[in-house]
């Protein structure tokens, strides 16, 4: 089954059926980009190699499958600047089977609250669980 995503305009529906699997950490190349659409929660951090101080450590998130991207990745480092209009860094952006969801973004000191983040990502990734829970106990008969 061939599908089209819009991301980068790629059909890549085939491509998947030789795709290595997706793990966490950071991304390495465009095709695990296009395969984000396909998860239930994602969550991105972008970054900038210069400013890698200032990551998150998103090793505590459970129930979500996390990556850090850098804007300076000769691969797909414009690609993912330009899609997801990161307008600094460091960017956490949370996505629903492909769809944005939430967007954290560092202000001009390029930093980001750690405390009110992790608290946020952690209720959003709970409202994800709580609407996988209910759509299936929908559909139980």
């Amino acid at each position: 089954m061939i599908k089209y995503y819009g991301v980068y305009g790629v059909l890549f529906g085939l491509a998947l059926l030789s795709s290595p699997l997706l793990s966490q950490g950071k991304l390495k190349n465009l095709q695990q980009v296009q395969l984000l659409s396909q998860d239930e929660c994602v969550i991105v951090q972008v970054n900038a190699n210069w400013n890698v101080s200032a990551s998150l450590d998103l090793d505590y998130i459970k129930n979500c499958k996390w990556f850090n991207a850098s804007i300076d990745d000769e691969d797909y480092g414009a690609i993912i600047a330009t899609e997801w209009k990161i307008k600094s860094v460091p960017t956490i952006i949370m996505f629903e089977y492909g769809k944005e969801i939430k967007r954290f973004e560092a202000g001009l000191s390029f930093n980001l609250d750690e405390t009110k983040i992790k608290e946020q990502i952690n209720d959003e990734i709970d409202e994800i669980m709580l609407r996988r829970f209910q759509w299936k106990n929908y559909y139980v008969v």
